[in-house]
């Protein structure tokens, strides 16, 4: 078993595990400031979150990981990462947005559900 440098350790972690936590810790953060300005979220306002806020988060945060990595891609660095980014940013972006809307819904259905 091969195992992986130092550098390209740091690499990842920075490419990929960083953004993702900016990404989630973004939706958060928004979705908590929403339910301080409208504490009885309709269904409107939780769709409206989920196609707009979530997307144009991911898109900021996770577009600012794919520049990045191009840019590393691009300037002869020997520790060029093995992402191949149509495929893999397709299938790692679907699974985000999945799991954040999942998320999202548990969050809003236990605020709705009277204890």
């Amino acid at each position: 078993m091969t195992e992986l440098p130092f550098e390209r350790v740091s690499e990842l972690m920075l490419l990929c595990l960083v953004p993702l936590f900016l990404t989630v810790a973004t939706v958060w953060i928004l979705w908590q400031a929403l339910k301080k300005i409208e504490p009885g979220v309709n269904i409107g306002s939780f769709l409206t979150f989920i196609v707009v806020i979530v997307p144009f988060a991911m898109l900021l945060c996770l577009g600012a990981a794919t520049i990045f990595h191009d840019e590393i891609a691009t300037s002869g660095s020997p520790t060029v990462l093995f992402l191949n980014p149509p495929s893999h940013a397709i299938a790692a972006g679907t699974i985000i947005y999945v799991g954040q809307t999942a998320w999202l819904w548990w969050s809003w259905r236990k605020q709705r559900t009277p204890v």
